[in-house]
């Protein structure tokens, strides 16, 4: 099997896609989100954006925190034939702005909007990363901490600003969003819900030593190389942990500084250690956000007497695809964001 960072935690493969249009939509104002910038001492300049739909009436806070890499929120794809707009936010979410203020935020150093050119129809992922450096800023500032208090001090900032119904302030995040969530609910008390879709309960290097032994378990490898790659794999994550500042060694893509950071507090602890309502969502046939490290969410807060946990599991892939059954055209995501409006007490 190829190691790839996407098959771990997230969200490299872009996840909407908009083509065919006249106007293409680049700008936060496209979107109907209007743009803004704290500055923070520690933190650098961060780029936040809400929904522009009431924004003067009171409503709850929904905050959108997406997946993994240097991606900005929208990317204008130019192709020889045609240009295409790839989002790494989720479009359904947005349709929720007559409910809730919706706020996005860009990770640190990336634009709400960039663009490459490429000289084919088909654009891969590797296109991407090939045509798409990574930003100076981000490689020395992005990691859970940064994303998480950036994600605090915008949800502050909000609140401040915006007439916000407090009773129901919600962080959302999906795959790397959805490790990010509950760090942010940790850190801030103003939150009141925590909602993380595909994300991860164990400690996120795990998921590459228990694909190694279920590759020998389904014939693909022998036990033996199982056993080596493991032992290379662990080899490699005591470097990762002895240089967690390092911004210049990278591995699947990212940086020493991001793997310590993410591998430092694991989802499961941070989650335990919250007593607001949890709303978790795991896919059976996920390969980027593995099950089984959910599945022991549930447990361990019935080992804690715990009853704050919504624990969801669709038959679907990472992206709301039930991969095992074709034939199956039950709309997935639909179905989850009216479980979590219900789960929310939202009519």
């Amino acid at each position: 099997m190829m190691y790839h960072l996407s098959r771990c935690i997230g969200c490299w493969l872009l996840l909407w896609l908009t083509t065919g249009l006249n106007a293409q939509p680049v700008t936060p104002a496209d979107y109907h989100l209007n743009a803004y910038t704290l500055h923070d001492a520690a933190l650098g300049d961060v780029r936040y954006y809400v929904s522009s739909e009431g924004l003067q009436t009171k409503k709850p806070l929904l905050v959108l925190l997406d997946g993994s890499g240097h991606w900005p929120l929208a990317l204008l794809v130019k192709e020889p034939r045609r240009l295409e707009v790839m989002n790494t936010f989720d479009r359904d979410m947005m349709a929720l702005a007559d409910r809730f203020h919706l706020v996005l935020i860009s990770k640190p150093g990336v634009p709400f909007c960039d663009t490459i050119q490429v000289n084919k129809d088909t654009v891969t992922m590797d296109d991407v990363d090939r045509l798409l450096p990574m930003p100076y800023i981000y490689r020395h500032k992005n990691g859970l901490q940064w994303r998480a208090q950036a994600a605090s001090k915008v949800i502050d900032a909000v609140c401040a600003r915006f007439p916000v119904d407090q009773s129901r302030v919600v962080v959302y995040g999906y795959s790397e969003g959805a490790q990010v969530a509950p760090k942010v609910a940790q850190l801030n008390k103003k939150v009141t819900h925590c909602a993380s879709i595909f994300g991860s309960g164990l400690n996120q290097l795990y998921d590459f030593i228990h694909d190694a032994r279920l590759e020998a378990v389904k014939g693909h490898i022998s036990y033996a190389a199982a056993q080596q790659r493991i032992d290379s794999l662990l080899r490699l994550f005591e470097d990762i942990y002895q240089h967690p500042q390092d911004t210049r060694q990278e591995w699947e893509n990212n940086t020493y500084q991001r793997w310590a950071g993410y591998g430092a507090e694991p989802p499961l602890q941070q989650f335990s250690q919250l007593n607001i309502p949890l709303f978790v969502v795991a896919g059976m046939h996920d390969a980027n956000s593995p099950v089984y490290s959910l599945d022991y969410l549930p447990l361990e807060f019935l080992r804690l007497g715990k009853k704050n946990l919504t624990y969801k599991v669709y038959p679907v892939n990472h992206f709301f695809q039930n991969t095992a059954n074709p034939r199956d055209t039950a709309n997935y995501k639909s179905r989850m964001i009216s479980n979590l409006l219900q789960w929310l007490k939202m009519p």
